[in-house]
């Protein structure tokens, strides 16, 4: 009975101009057993003559647009097809098209779950301009979300380069408590060198990163964002929080961003697994995290004027002669506090909020330092004598 309800649907798919492979994947069928069903129609059954329907001249055409362009909204292809003449109804329309779109669905947004402490999944977002501290400024949002327990983390950053993503990863691996074993990634030029079909090439940069926490990096099949939905669904969900009231400080509107992460999303009951994600995230099977956090931070070399001088970030930076025409590595934290080092030894530290003096006024302080090495005239020794020894002085000259 079974086998003869199958027979009959494929029998119906094949009458509406469905291929035999996507009948096979719309009912899970293996491709030979529709051929089969096929052939038996052919051979077995003696089909009836069938009057042509209004839509026969038009399917060719709306197959073009359904399995091309991937257009299955019914009232624009009417619309389409009556400018070409068609008279007839949308009935018969959708009934065409269903099986497509149905199809299509399927093989476009197969649910894909993974095992506690499988997979991450992690994204950017562009969260529009804030002010802070009186300053507007554009800023982005870095999301990650545990795929099984669906537990999510979030920070506001002020770029989406990859120094910004390491730190932003390694915060994200400290509130969950672990890494997992895999984390998977958009196509992000900051991380990737270069991509041909499945083969990635790696930024080195990254490899280190990668290895120092012991995970294994993924990335998507091109235009196939559905494969990491999870974190995607989180970014739609948290379109309803985000506020656009000035704050004092970056770290203050994270914050608030946390605050709501942890009070709210991640205590909400999520419509797929009807659990709350801090309660799956209980189960999930973490990795320790490497207790010595990754150094994330801006790293740059420069070649010190044979003046003395460092050029950095447009700071113009008298150093010591002895530097004068060397190499010097620059370390740069997020932060913005910055070390100078010159054969792994600190020779300089501090903020790009400092106060540097014009070069002209640090020439002229350097000068002076110099020139107050010299003996003033209350620093030098006088010998004390008795006055005895000037009379007789006197008493030489009188004679």
């Amino acid at each position: 009975m079974k086998l003869e309800g199958e027979r009959r649907k494929v029998k119906e798919l094949l009458e509406r101009g469905m291929s035999q492979t996507d009948i096979a994947e719309m009912l899970g069928m293996h491709r030979h057993t529709v051929r089969a069903f096929s052939e038996r129609e052919k051979n077995h059954v003696q089909k009836r003559s069938k009057r042509g329907s209004k839509l026969d001249p038009y399917k060719d055409y709306l197959l073009k647009r359904i399995q091309e362009d991937y257009v299955f909204n019914c009232e624009k292809l009417i619309q389409e097809i009556k400018q070409r003449g068609y008279s007839g109804g949308s009935t018969i329309l959708k009934e065409f098209v269903q099986p497509y779109r149905q199809a299509f669905k399927e093989s476009h947004t197969r649910r894909y779950e993974t095992e506690p402490g499988e997979q991450m999944q992690v994204d950017w977002k562009e969260a529009g301009h804030y002010q802070i501290d009186g300053e507007v400024i554009p800023l982005m949002i870095f999301v990650a979300t545990l795929s099984y327990s669906r537990m999510s983390y979030a920070c506001f950053a002020e770029r989406q380069d990859r120094e910004h993503l390491l730190h932003c990863l390694t915060n994200a691996f400290e509130y969950f408590g672990g890494v997992t074993e895999k984390v998977m990634f958009d196509n992000m030029k900051t991380i990737i060198n270069r991509r041909s079909g499945p083969e990635v090439e790696w930024n080195e940069k990254f490899l280190d990163f990668v290895d120092h926490y012991a995970f294994k990096p993924t990335v998507h099949r091109p235009y196939r964002p559905q494969t990491k939905g999870k974190v995607e669904r989180f970014i739609g969900y948290m379109n309803g929080w985000l506020e656009t009231s000035s704050v004092r400080s970056l770290q203050e509107l994270n914050l608030r961003l946390l605050r709501w992460v942890e009070e709210t999303a991640n205590q909400r009951l999520h419509s797929t697994t009807e659990r709350k994600p801090v309660e799956l995230w209980l189960k999930e099977t973490l990795k320790p995290l490497n207790p010595s956090r990754y150094d994330s931070s801006y790293i740059t070399y420069r070649k010190i004027g044979k003046d003395g001088v460092m050029n950095y970030h447009s700071r113009k930076i008298l150093m010591s002669s002895k530097f004068a025409g060397q190499e010097v590595m620059i370390k740069e934290t997020l932060e913005g506090k910055i070390t100078v080092y010159y054969h792994g030894e600190a020779i300089l530290t501090y903020t790009k909020d400092d106060k540097v003096l014009p070069l002209s006024e640090q020439i002229r302080k350097k000068q002076r330092s110099k020139a107050g090495t010299l003996h003033a005239a209350q620093d030098i020794e006088v010998a004390v004598r008795p006055l005895s020894v000037y009379d007789q002085f006197l008493q030489e000259g009188e004679r």
